[in-house]
């Protein structure tokens, strides 16, 4: 049963007589209102058509979440379901938002009543509202919008003009446009539950000028890299992944998305199944997409162009667009637009511009320091000497909508596709073009939170094509010259200053092995991957430390893996002889080292030498030596890189015992035998003789 309030006379004349015939009965019904439940968001509107064609019927679906109250509405026969329509919008978003904010101040221009026991319950226990609608004759209407609510009865009145003959069977409009409209459900008069949302009346047959809506996704640059080498992504990246997924598997050729190339290798070089699948995923997803070049990770234009690390700049935005086109074949890449997540500042819009860009899309938390909050609809416009870029700013109050992750969905989506039609009609009405403006809709941070509210609020703008015209950010005009030019601030770079002196000095470090450690090393790649993210905006100060301590461990361990026993002592045995040095690589890569060694005792005929130790093995060194004199002498060993520039570890002290004139004695011990025995031989000799010559008998004759 539908019943219109045409009057309230009557039951208040009934209950006059009622209090007078019996206030006990009366006392009791009071004392038995003020103990029902009354929870205004008990009421749940899951399903509506926004959209509403002349003539055409307004369907409500809703379920009542309060057991209490949905027990009474359905045990108290006059329960019912009243549907009001509010007085169209005139005042733009900023009126539908006060409505949202403000739900009292909702005006009713006309009200239906549905008796909750006509009404089909659903299986899964929600209600369905139907109600015809019409159009107020134009002199009518004009009354009904010339000011709130006009010739009606206050509060919940007929919805009818003074003199004015209406159906009560339908919700009578006052011509196309935004209204709100209001579901709530009464026991015994008393509201139990209720919920504002919109509608758009809408005339097919008239001729409208679209306004373009665009919608930005982003995947923020989050580092995945781990000091060990391997990839992670957190969880919290995973679920903007997923959401990112959910929304492009619905509406991929409506959206412009703007893909972080470090996530997406981190999901590659990821050993977990859930990335590899998330990946795959994203790439069965991303299908017609407009995807929206960046640098490979965040890094700052405007603090780059200050600091003199354009170089840095470009190479980054080079490396990220050729690791999104080879991973994403099938889908373009946008050269020319860049979406700022920071503020930029003049140097930064010079570095864009020397680029290649032509276009800026500024995140909300990038375009707050505009001051251009309130008209973020409005084309601006950047200069860069000669050059002209189109500027778009994203409004952080669409933003902070959509990052609403409330499972009601659809109503938040009803509420901003009102607040974008009602910007539309207010440009018109105030002489614009709604043509040329163009609203940017992301969240605060660019990333997809909750894909069912983006889709639902695409659903419904594809519906008003003659009304709201969706692109993407492929198809930007060009910038006009007499857009607005806002004051950019100038930006304080200090910090990345100091962030990029520091990498260069760990850098000028590294590259100190360039001629010790082999150039296809992964231990090189693992340090230039390391030293490339400690440049990114988005990474920490803890997290920037901890690279460059684990870094420096590692190269201390490399500078110092070449060595050989110290305190060992050689022993030359002759003038001439060579030094056998024994070198160990406690490391797991081949290195290349120059050897020096040196004493004063000692003369090497090559002091300096170039051996290559293989990984966890050892290598032996053979040295020429001309031994000077006899003795214990100390010989010092250095270790260079390769090229000598640099020493590798401590000097090495060892020592070279010395008998290089052993040789010499032994000639001197046998001349001195060689002696002695001719010295007895000549002995025995003259001995022998002395005794022949006294036995002679020449010498023995007397005479």
């Amino acid at each position: 049963m539908i019943i219109r309030l045409k009057t309230l006379l009557t039951p208040i004349l009934v209950a006059v007589a009622i209090s007078t015939l019996a206030p006990s009965t009366m006392s009791a019904d009071v004392r038995a209102q003020q103990v029902e439940t009354t929870s205004p968001s008990a009421l749940k509107l899951t399903a509506q058509n926004f959209n509403i064609p002349a003539a055409g019927p307004l369907r409500f679906v809703f379920s009542v979440t309060d057991t209490t109250i949905l027990e009474s509405l359905l045990s108290v026969s006059n329960s019912v379901v009243r549907l009001s329509l509010g007085t169209k919008v005139s005042g733009g978003e900023q009126e539908v938002r006060e409505i949202i904010a403000e739900p009292s101040l909702f005006t009713a221009t006309d009200t239906l009543d549905f008796a909750i026991n006509d009404l089909d319950q659903k299986p899964d226990g929600q209600f369905e509202v139907i109600a015809q609608s019409t159009d107020l004759a134009p002199v009518v209407a004009s009354r009904l919008t010339s000011g709130r609510n006009p010739g009606r009865n206050p509060g919940r009145d007929t919805g009818v003009a003074v003199g004015q003959q209406t159906d009560p069977k339908r919700i009578e409009f006052a011509g196309a446009g935004v209204y709100p409209v209001r579901i709530e459900v009464l026991t015994n008069q008393v509201v139990r539950a209720s919920q504002v949302s919109f509608v758009n009346r809408i005339n097919l047959s008239t001729r409208l000028e679209p306004m373009p809506v665009s919608f930005v996704a982003t995947l923020s640059s989050t580092n995945t890299l781990q000091p060990d080498g391997s990839h992670k992504v957190d969880d919290m990246t995973r679920e903007k992944i997923s959401e990112l997924i959910a929304l492009l598997e619905l509406d991929n050729q409506l959206i412009s998305t703007q893909l972080s190339p470090q996530v997406i290798d981190g999901l590659s070089k990821s050993k977990d199944p859930i990335d590899q699948d998330l990946l795959s995923r994203l790439n069965a997803a991303i299908g017609q997409a407009t995807l929206v070049d960046s640098t490979y990770l965040a890094f700052d234009p405007s603090s780059a162009q200050k600091n003199n690390r354009a170089v840095e700049f470009k190479t980054l935005l080079e490396l990220g667009k050729n690791s999104l086109s080879s991973r994403f074949a099938s889908s373009a890449v946008t050269p020319n637009v860049w979406i700022a997540s920071a503020p930029l500042d003049q140097p930064g819009v010079d570095l864009l511009s020397d680029s290649g860009y032509t276009s800026v899309v500024m995140l909300p938390k990038a375009g707050a320091t505009l001051g251009v909050a309130e008209k973020t609809a409005r084309p601006f416009r950047l200069v860069s000497k000669d050059k002209t870029l189109s500027l778009y700013v994203a409004d952080n109050n669409y933003a902070i909508q959509l990052g609403d992750q409330r499972d009601n969905s659809f109503i938040t989506a009803s509420a901003i596709v009102a607040q974008l039609l009602a910007l539309r009609d207010k440009i018109e009405s105030d002489g614009g073009t709604p043509s040329l403006r163009r609203v940017m809709l992301t969240t605060q941070d660019g990333s997809v939170i909750n894909s069912n509210l983006i889709h639902e609020v695409l659903l419904i703008l594809k519906r008003v094509p003659q009304q709201i015209a969706i692109k993407t950010l492929a198809d930007l005009p060009p910038p006009r010259q007499d857009a607005i030019k806002p004051n950019l601030r100038l930006k304080d770079s200090t910090q990345f200053n100091t962030r990029m002196n520091d990498i260069d000095k760990l850098r000028s470090d590294l590259h100190k092995l360039d001629s010790t450690l082999d150039g296809n090393s992964a231990t090189w790649t693992l340090w230039n991957e390391r030293l490339m993210v400690m440049s990114s905006d988005t990474l920490s100060t803890n997290q920037r430390n901890l690279f460059s301590t684990q870094t420096r461990e590692e190269l201390k361990k490399l500078r110092t893996a070449v060595t050989l026993e110290e305190g060992t002592t050689f022993t030359l045995g002759s003038k001439q002889s060579q030094l056998q040095l024994n070198l160990q690589n406690s490391s797991n890569e081949d290195l290349t080292v120059l050897v020096k060694v040196e004493s004063q005792k000692l003369q090497f005929a090559n002091p300096t030498a170039v051996v290559r130790v293989p990984a966890s093995s050892s290598n032996g060194l053979t040295i020429d030596v001309i031994a000077l004199s006899n003795g214990l002498f100390p010989v010092d060993v250095r270790i260079f890189t390769a090229d000598g520039s640099s020493q590798l570890g401590k000097k090495i002290a060892v020592s070279a015992r010395v008998n290089a004139l052993a040789g010499l004695g032994r000639v001197v011990s046998g001349v001195a035998l060689l002696l002695l025995l001719t010295w007895w031989a000549a002995h025995f000799r003259r001995k022998y003789r002395t005794r022949i010559s006294d036995a002679h008998p020449v010498v023995n004759s007397e005479t």
